[in-house]
């Protein structure tokens, strides 16, 4: 299992960056240079995600078209008023700096749908968890039944300390079961271009 998972980040990286990667930790670790490596954060540790609110049931689960072959399986058993009132929410581990570009692909897909719908519908967001919970993306996905790698991307307005920042998926929009795998927060800086990176 642990080489497959090691198989699917480095085929990640090689799709997204070719000849490009840093291949040296020291490198990808410098606290000096924030920048020298555009993962902000990726997990394929499903037990450290994290979901909030009530009305829910958090399971990870084999789940055939999954990259891994695992999901982090969340079913939302009643629709709430807001949508991040059922979340499930992962930190950053590197501060943005304003104007930085940050891309956020991730793979989702909806399990099982509201009641006469085809779709999945969260809310995707990349926000301070402090007052005014400014965000650097927020969009509301459409999620199919199968397996599919989704891409955002968005512009910081400010600064935003890791250490207050989150990527959240908000599930509270309906009575459904939304199934994750794989993310990837990168940030390629104040003059990258996200459409190098989203196919």
């Amino acid at each position: 299992m642990l080489n497959r998972l090691f198989l699917t980040i480095l085929a990640f990286a090689l799709t997204m960056f070719g000849s490009n990667i840093v291949s040296t930790a020291d490198t990808i670790n410098n606290p000096e240079d924030q920048r020298s490596f555009p993962f902000l954060v990726s997990s394929l540790n499903f037990g450290q995600w994290e979901t909030f609110g009530p009305d829910k049931r958090v399971k990870i689960v084999e789940s055939k078209g999954a990259p891994s072959g695992q999901a982090y399986r969340v079913t939302v058993k009643k629709k709430k008023p807001n949508h991040w009132d059922i979340a499930t929410r992962n930190d950053m581990v590197k501060d943005i700096k304003k104007d930085d570009v940050i891309v956020v692909s991730f793979w989702a897909r909806a399990a099982k749908p509201q009641k006469g719908k085809e779709k999945g519908d969260i809310y995707v967001a990349l926000q301070r968890d402090i007052e005014p919970y400014d965000q650097v993306i927020l969009e509301r996905i459409a999620l199919d039944t199968e397996w599919k790698k989704y891409h955002l991307s968005g512009k910081a307005n400010r600064d935003y300390a890791a250490n207050v920042t989150e990527l959240n998926y908000n599930l509270a929009l309906a009575k459904q079961t939304i199934e994750f795998a794989e993310y990837y927060v990168m940030n390629i800086g104040p003059d990258g271009d996200p459409e190098q990176y989203i196919p």
